[in-house]
């Protein structure tokens, strides 16, 4: 078993999280969104439980979070 550094980890989460905001960005349906606002969080979560997040880069992807959250979902 191979295992990943913490930068590798913190490199492969958050080019994940970066595709995963743009789908939330333009998604319409609110399952999907409430879906993405959760898988993107919980990743922030798991990258700051593991010490590879700091606090800033944490409240950031928080914070576009929920500026997107809170935007109406785009016009289908």
């Amino acid at each position: 078993m191979t295992t990943e550094t913490p930068e590798a980890l913190k490199a492969r989460k958050l080019a994940h999280l970066g595709a995963v905001l743009e789908a939330l960005s333009a998604e319409t349906r609110d399952v999907s969104r409430a879906f993405y606002h959760g898988w993107i969080l919980s990743a922030a979560m798991e990258l700051w439980d593991r010490g590879v997040l700091s606090q800033e880069e944490r409240l950031d992807i928080e914070a576009k979070v929920k500026t997107l959250t809170q935007a109406p979902a785009a016009a289908e």
